[in-house]
């Protein structure tokens, strides 16, 4: 049964290949005149934000639901480094939806300056809140593949995003990215968000 985070990740994703509709048509409205690629690059970095923020909400689902009591894990590296000032608190609440209230803060704030991007740090994170080995459970023989491919994108998005996807071998121009590059990135990062959606 997919998540609750799943059918937000898919509005996102859409409006990631809407932006990359957009500069399809502007690229043929004003041909020679407005560089389309620039909205390419904004629907690879939309595509990367909605995965981290899929992932940010998948941990701090599960975080909750396992300080809360309602999910139990048998990982041995199960935290999220609430302070015991902060477990006080969601402790010294009143009602139950209080406590749940409190436990989003917490946690939310723990998390807050994570970023669930690259392989590994994905991983990692939902080894913390139950689900260990990640890559190799979902994907078996094609785990590293799969790194590989996700990598690729995010190291292209942190490219555009940090260095105005300047061509390294170029100075002063940007690399090239066309909308089939950009769409095939957001289909990527889609079938592995759906991948590991399936098995939460």
């Amino acid at each position: 049964m997919p998540t609750a985070r799943l059918s937000h990740f898919e509005t996102d994703a859409s409006r990631a290949r809407d932006v990359v509709a957009l500069g399809q048509r502007i690229g043929t409205l004003t041909v020679g005149r407005v560089d389309a690629s620039d909205m390419y690059r904004a629907g690879l970095v939309q595509i990367v934000s909605a995965m981290d923020h899929y992932f940010h909400g998948v941990v701090l689902d599960r975080a909750v639901d396992l300080m809360l009591g309602r999910l139990t894990s048998t990982s041995t590296s199960t935290k999220v480094g609430v302070s015991f000032d902060a477990v006080r608190q969601i402790l010294a609440t009143a009602s139950l939806a209080d406590q749940e209230l409190a436990a989003r803060t917490h946690v939310s704030q723990c998390l807050a300056l994570e970023t669930f991007q690259k392989p590994d740090d994905i991983g990692s994170a939902l080894s913390i809140v139950g689900i260990p080995k990640l890559w190799s459970t979902v994907f078996g023989n094609d785990a590293g593949s799969t790194k590989l491919a996700l990598g690729l994108i995010v190291t292209r998005r942190n490219r555009i995003v940090h260095q105005s996807d300047s061509d390294p071998l170029t100075p002063g121009m940007v690399t090239p990215l066309s909308d089939t590059d950009a769409l095939g990135a957001i289909d990527t990062v889609t079938a592995i968000v759906r991948d590991i959606d399936a098995i939460l």
